[in-house]
């Protein structure tokens, strides 16, 4: 199976960016981290190619908590691509 940013992205937001780290603080993205992340994908990334991930992942995961964050009323109805069963 081949990894891609897109896929690591969603499992950092997963566990890293959801980890109970204390209040306030950030948790930090790691080279153990990612290692986890990725052999939870099945693949195992060498050190040399999480380092070039790494600040990627950095960038975007203010980005990704925010949308883990973010609540939606239930109120709001469904997208159309979302049955409402």
């Amino acid at each position: 199976m081949t990894v891609s940013r897109r896929r690591l992205l969603q499992s950092l937001a997963l566990t890293a960016g959801g980890s109970s780290a204390a209040e306030g603080a950030e948790p930090a993205v790691t080279l153990d981290v990612l290692r986890n992340v990725s052999a939870a994908h099945g693949t195992n990334l060498s050190d040399d190619r999480l380092r070039v991930v790494k600040p990627v992942l950095e960038r975007f995961l203010p980005q990704l908590r925010a949308l883990r964050d973010f609540e939606i009323d239930d109120s709001v109805a469904p997208t159309q691509g979302i049955l409402n069963k």
